[in-house]
């Protein structure tokens, strides 16, 4: 059984190319696109006991693109409106019928509380396609994030996240709640390197009640490779559970991607 594979924030995320770092000093479009390899060596999430001798890896390429606005709200330039527009594609190599693509469009703001402190709330908005249309879903969410720049080349982020989803059919229906921890350092100039938590529950709407908790470790690094042109890999380790008994599974994901942002 494959059940909530990712924090519910994570695909926006990925289209926004996570949480904002600094903003423009005046208005701003920026352009993202990006390419992914990520491998999973639990991609049908079959359960780890008594056996995992079930659990079958995979291979997909993911493919992302997205436009950003910036523009500032005040004259001081602390406070900031930020809307997107993206899309997200993944396709598996071996199993084809977890294909996916989706749309998503958000709006927000941002705002500079202190010298060290930052805050940004947005809204979201957006479809799912898969191979599966009982699966297809559309749906909105919202996510809070608190920044501390603890030194130039050290903060930690954290972030609240809430989504919901309506599917087709209503078994693959959910609402859900994420919570996470972020701390980024740049060792270099052109050197990203982020370590992350995060907790994600949803609560299916299924005849009998079914919820699903993913607790995600997190390590990726992005090197800037040229002008606009950045290079990111990374692991996860996942434990995923339910309230349904045998049903808990482990997975590791390793990735490796190339972004441009300009």
């Amino acid at each position: 059984m494959r059940f909530n594979p990712f924090p519910a924030m994570a695909s926006a995320a990925v289209l926004t190319g996570g949480l904002i770092l600094a903003v423009p000093a005046q208005a701003d479009v920026t352009l993202n696109a990006g390419a992914k390899l990520t491998h999973e060596t639990n991609v049908n999430g079959s359960p780890d006991t008594p056996t995992k001798v079930n659990q079958k890896s995979d291979t997909y390429l993911s493919l992302n693109a997205s436009a950003v606005y910036y523009t500032p709200l005040d004259a001081a330039k602390t406070s900031y409106f930020i809307g997107q527009v993206g899309a997200l594609t993944s396709a598996y190599d071996k199993f084809d019928n977890l294909d996916n693509s989706m749309l998503v469009a958000s709006a927000g703001f941002y705002k500079q509380l202190s010298p060290s402190w930052s805050g940004q709330v947005t809204g979201r908005g957006f479809m799912r396609d898969t191979q599966q249309s009982a699966r297809d879903a559309d749906g909105f969410g919202a996510t809070l994030e608190i920044k501390n720049q603890l030194s130039q080349s050290l903060w930690i982020k954290a972030i609240a996240d809430y989504e919901d989803s309506t599917a087709n059919l209503d078994a693959f229906s959910y609402t859900g709640e994420t919570y996470g921890v972020n701390l980024g350092y740049m060792p270099l100039q052109n050197t990203f390197i982020n370590l992350g938590y995060s907790h994600a529950t949803r609560d299916f709407d299924t005849a009998s009640a079914f919820s699903t908790t993913t607790q995600t470790l997190f390590a990726d690094v992005s090197q800037r490779l040229a002008k606009s042109w950045y290079l990111n890999g990374g692991y996860a380790y996942q434990d995923n559970d339910s309230n349904i008994a045998g049903t808990g599974y482990t997975n590791h994901i390793v990735s490796l991607g190339l972004n441009f942002s300009y």
